[in-house]
Order: structure tokens, then sequence, then C-alpha cells
């Protein structure tokens, strides 16, 4: 095993891909973070002030946005296998494909650590000098921003995780990034907000990928930022780590179902 993982490590750190996409998430980042601290206090802006513990998580939690390059990375790092067919000779060299994909999702786990790890420091490196200029005091302890931090951390790089299980699941590479793309930011939004009217789609809503992802923020959970009830951050955690797994593990049954193209 250590010999294949150090493989799909090669494949994934000799190509453009990895820090091509880490680049698209550190914009993002930063794009997401400075916005909301660039248009805080405007006239009409419904935000908060910056003193507030809410509007401090809230900013600090906005640098999760990087998941979707981590999670997107996490599928193209998959799918490339059967778009270039590569997977013919992984899979003769390996053909217990399970052992491929364990090592596809502990490759891509440790790659989000990374991703996490630069979007988390991102938002920092905005946020400190910005409120230092302002005079404003960031309550790292008492606003419980070090948790926020985490779940930046852990959201960012959990869904390198279901990037890879998505990408296992639905070999197609350009299908698999477009539904992920719809049902992440699109769909499932939708259904968040569905979820405000009806008592029995919010209990459903609340463990979906991106509620759960919330849920470990818990942004969306907070008076004036949306209300939404969702799970409290460990259970997030479980449930996005789980839905990875769930994807994994039903792409590899099919996978050892049916012929390698």
């Amino acid at each position: 095993m250590s010999r294949l993982l150090r493989a799909e490590w090669r494949k994934l750190v000799t190509t453009k891909l990895w820090w091509g996409m880490l680049l698209g998430a550190v914009a993002f980042t930063a794009i997401s973070v400075f916005a909301q601290l660039a248009t805080n206090g405007l006239k009409r802006s419904a935000e908060l002030p910056l003193s507030t513990g809410i509007e401090q998580r809230a900013i600090l939690a906005s640098a999760s946005v990087g998941y979707i390059f981590s999670m997107v990375v996490g599928i193209i790092f998959m799918t490339t296998e059967f778009r270039h067919f590569t997977s013919r000779p992984t899979f003769l060299i390996e053909p217990r494909r399970g052992r491929v994909v364990v090592a596809k999702v502990i490759t891509g786990a440790g790659l989000g650590v990374l991703y996490g790890l630069v979007c988390s420091i991102v938002a920092v490196a905005f946020m400190v000098p910005w409120y230092s200029a302002k005079g404003i005091t960031l309550g790292w302890a008492a606003n419980d921003l070090y948790l926020v931090l985490l779940a930046v951390f852990g959201v960012v790089a959990i869904f390198a995780v279901v990037g890879v299980g998505i990408g296992v699941l639905i070999r197609n590479q350009i299908t698999a990034v477009i539904s992920a793309l719809v049902w992440f930011l699109l769909l499932e939004s939708l259904i968040g907000a569905l979820s405000t009217l009806w008592t029995w789609l919010a209990d459903i809503y609340k463990f979906l990928p991106a509620a759960a992802a919330s849920a470990m923020t818990q942004i969306d959970a907070a008076p004036g930022r949306g209300g939404i009830s969702l799970l409290v951050p460990w259970q997030g955690a479980i449930v996005l780590a789980a839905w990875g797994l769930v994807f994994a593990i039903a792409g590899w049954v099919t996978l050892t179902r049916r012929d390698v193209a």
C-alpha cells in the first residue's frame, strides 16, 4: 500500500492540476473575506458591526468557499484515470481495485489538508491587519474564532475526499464536475431556502453535505445570519466525511462490477 500511495501522490504533484486549483482556492478565499470586510458598514448594508462575535465568525467562516476547488481537484484526480485511460495500466499493476480507491481517498485527503491550511492562513492574513487598522479587537477566544478557523480547515479538507468519492462514482469527468457544482451551488441552496417553509424538509436538509459543512462553521444557525437549524459542529464533520466515504464505497462497488473503460 505504501508504494501505491507514493505512486498516487506522484501522479498528483507532477501535474499542474493541484497548484492551479490551489491558486483558485486562494483567490476565492481572498475575494470572499475581503468582500465582507470592505462592504461592512456601508449604507444599506445588513451586516452586523465588525466588533460583534457573530460577524467576526461569519467573515472567518467565508474562507470555507475554498471547498469548491478542493472538491473539484478531488473529482479530477479520480476521473482523469478514466478520461485518459490510465486506469488500464493502474488496474493491471494493482488488480485489487479497492486498494486503488483507498489510495486515491487517502491521497485526496492529504491534498485537502494542504488546501484547508492555505485557505485558513489566507483568511487570517486578511482579517488580522484589517481589524488592526480599524482598531477593533478580534475575539479569538471570546468569540470562538479558533473553532471557526478549525472548521474552515476541516470543511476544505474533507471536501477533497468528497470529490474523490464523487469521481469514483461518476467516472465521466465533465459530468461529475458539473453535477457536483450544480448540486452544491444551486440545488442544495434551494433546498435550504425551502426548508425554512417546511419542517419535514429542514429535518432532511441538515444531513445533506453542504448543510453539514455549514454546521461545522455554525454561521447559518446563528441568529441574524439565517437562523436555519443545523447539526452541531462535530456531527456536521462526521456527516460530511460520511458522504465522501459513501460516494467512494458506492463507486468502488460499481467499479468492481463493470469493465474498465
